[in-house]
């Protein structure tokens, strides 16, 4: 096909009634940010053969305006917004004769987290980045943040898009709790939306007394430990290396509050030994940061790491060349006296995170085998870094509130395989800020561009009892994932209904002791006999912005992943973008639903080989003892694919629209 075509698809697996409901209709989830004449899809309960979707501006009484029903099903609707009505934010809902649903706003700011300059807090004269969907449709979007005492401020952001803002704070700027609020431009002053709380702090500051490792003698090894030691007994500072190359033997703790500085990149170096038996890091430290200078190392586990307790910790304009076969000329084999490691998979990572507030900027980074690995990592930020990488560029596990933007991760290994977003040991790993990142050139093993992984659940079957917050569960639940010994506690993770009464809802687990559990807030419609609930990791609310993705895999959404979008990104050569939902190796139903694909292309279609790309749905349930849809409720729209790609929609589906989209060549 030479010439472009539209495409627009609407399937719908969900079974009619023509009976009237005797409760009010209830809408559960609705699919924005939409536009003048695009098709808003609404799940929900309680729709029939008779139910009319409405819009109004304004919400009045007098103001609403019946849709057009392309499509109707007893959990779903699907009806078409006026083309001839400007872009705003509108009032919706679903009338059954008399009875009418409660009102759900389109194109309000929704809020999902945010992140300080100081990770979980900001500061005066900082920065606060605040994170979700339909934040700015181009106008003036506006954050607002109350103070106990009703005093506020209000803020105009210094950057903005449908996905995030991020906005300056004045330097006098009181701290304390603050209610934080956002608008989005449209409704005015009526829609304004809350944001959660922002605690501003001022930062702890380190003390500045420089300690030059050459006032410690000739030796370097040994002035550097003494310069450190220093350091450490006048409770922190700045240990500065000028220019030069410094040899290493062991292990480098930077004591808390502490600045390993070099004069630059590329002027100061550190080096160790070749290792026979590396140690478990090169440097390590909570509470310190590492800036200007370059490391050196052969065999190695990982060169940089923070501890599970560092509440801050940063690396700057560091330069990571760790490279286990250096001057080996076949892996295995000895070469010139020098026998690499049997598998780049014995080292660790260029970096690795474990605490909360960290910040790794700047960076180039080369590793033997992970780039940047965050375990447990909390309120951080990764960005404008080089990651060139020999098995895996970034591994993120049981991480929130974590921004990765702006980086290069690039394959530097013919073996070199895809990244991973994970919860192979864990409940969630949510609220990711995924964007204007070049990922490239993987081709070993499944050669993600990017997957949300992990099998593993805590329950599938029946509920007993469901009430406020409260859930009963029928039977006991089983805990499964890859340790030997599962782990058993399961807050954080979700409690999905994946069919009957309620089905498309889900909560996170905040507490359990048997087969009674807690969950965050109460069902809008409470499960009962017919209802089938899964209980799994949560890796949903996440944001993949404007990145580009070249020469590998898929980038996809495999498995629990909930409202989460895919926007303006480009790829080539790749497997496409998908989203998945699984039980994979029968361990728990892992679902997928409300993800939205937008405006995003395909540049050229053709994979490796026989392989091309394409956007879709894929489900999967290795034990068969579900048969319901894994997959809820995806969109589609505004696509560009370019040549050589398709789109597939395959099982275990239920209400995915394929809308405005270009399919050329």
């Amino acid at each position: 096909m030479n010439n472009p075509s539209p495409v627009a698809v609407l399937l719908l697996t969900l079974p009619l009634c023509a009976c009237f409901s005797r409760e009010a209709p209830q809408i559960l989830w609705a699919s924005d940010p939409i536009r003048p004449g695009e098709t808003l899809l609404l799940t929900g309960e309680g729709f029939t053969s008779n139910s009319v979707v409405e819009l109004s501006d304004a919400g009045a009484a007098e103001s609403w305006t019946a849709l057009t029903v392309v499509q109707r099903g007893a959990q779903s609707l699907k009806a078409v917004l006026p083309d001839s009505r400007p872009l705003d934010a509108w009032a919706c809902r679903v009338r059954e004769g008399e009875r009418v649903s409660k009102v759900e706003w389109l194109n309000e700011p929704a809020v999902w987290w945010w992140n300080g300059d100081g990770g979980a807090f900001a500061t005066p004269g900082g920065g606060l980045r605040v994170f979700g969907k339909s934040l700015c449709f181009g106008g003036q979007s506006r954050a607002r943040l109350r103070a106990a005492d009703g005093a506020s401020v209000e803020l105009l952001p210094r950057e903005s898009s449908c996905y995030a803002l991020a906005f300056a704070l004045p330097e006098g700027l009181a701290p304390g709790e603050y209610a934080l609020s956002v608008n989005n431009g449209l409704r005015g002053e009526a829609a304004w939306q809350s944001g959660g709380a922002v605690t501003v702090r001022p930062r702890a500051v380190w003390k500045s007394d420089l300690f030059n490792v050459k006032d410690f003698g000739p030796k370097p090894a040994e002035a550097l430990a003494a310069a450190l030691k220093a350091a450490a007994t006048n409770g922190g500072g700045v240990v500065y290396l000028p220019r030069g190359r410094y040899a290493v033997k062991d292990t480098l703790t930077i004591p808390s509050n502490t600045v390993l500085r070099g004069e630059a990149m590329a002027l100061t170096s550190l080096y160790w030994p070749d290792f026979e038996k590396p140690p478990a890091e090169l440097i390590t430290g909570s509470d310190c940061g590492i800036e200007s200078l370059s490391l050196y190392c052969q065999q190695h586990r990982n060169v940089i790491s923070d501890t599970p307790a560092s509440k801050r910790f940063f690396a700057r304009q560091v330069r990571i060349r760790a490279n286990c076969y250096f001057m080996i000329e076949d892996v295995g084999k000895e070469f010139r006296g020098r026998k690499g490691p049997a598998s780049h998979k014995e080292c660790g990572a260029a970096v690795l995170l474990r605490g909360s507030n960290f910040e790794v900027t700047d960076c180039d980074l080369y590793a033997s085998n992970y780039g940047v690995r965050i375990l447990k990592g909390k309120t951080g930020l990764v960005a404008r870094n080089q990651i060139r990488y020999g098995g895996r560029g970034y591994s993120i596990e049981n991480a929130e509130r974590v921004i990765f933007e702006e980086n290069l991760v690039e394959g530097n290994n013919l073996l070199a395989i895809g990244n991973d977003i994970t919860t192979f040991w864990s409940n969630f790993c949510c609220h990711l800020y995924f964007a204007k990142n070049r990922v490239r050139q993987m081709f070993g093993a499944d050669r993600e561009m990017m997957t949300l992984d992990a099998a593993g659940g805590a329950y599938f079957g029946a509920v007993a009892a469901a009430e406020g917050t409260r859930l009963t569960l029928a039977a006991d639940p089983a805990f499964k994932d890859y340790a030997p010994k599962p782990h058993t506690n399961w807050a954080g993770a979700a409690a999905q209904i994946l069919s009957g009464t309620g089905a498309g809802q889900y909560r996170l687990v905040t507490a359990h002791a048997g087969r009674e559990w807690q969950v965050d807030r109460p069902w809008e419609v409470a499960p009962d006999a017919t209802s089938r609930l899964s209980i799994a990791p949560f890796r949903g609310q996440s944001l993949f912005i404007g990145n580009a993705f070249e020469d590998g895999g898929a980038f996809q959404l495999y498995a629990a992943a909930h409202d989460s979008v895919v926007a303006e990104n480009k790829g080539a050569r790749m497997d496409g973008f998908l989203v998945w939902g699984l039980n994979p190796h029968g361990w728990g139903y892992q679902p997928s639903w409300y993800c939205q694909f937008l405006d995003n292309e395909i540049l050229e279609g053709n994979g490796y080989g026989h392989r091309s790309a394409s956007f879709g749905t894929v489900g999967s349930d290795e034990t068969k003892a579900f048969g319901g849809a894994l997959v809820r409720g995806t969109i589609f729209r505004r696509n560009v694919l370019h040549n050589n790609a398709r789109f597939s929609i395959a099982g275990s589906t239920e209400d995915t629209l394929v809308e405005n989209n270009t399919v050329k060549n």
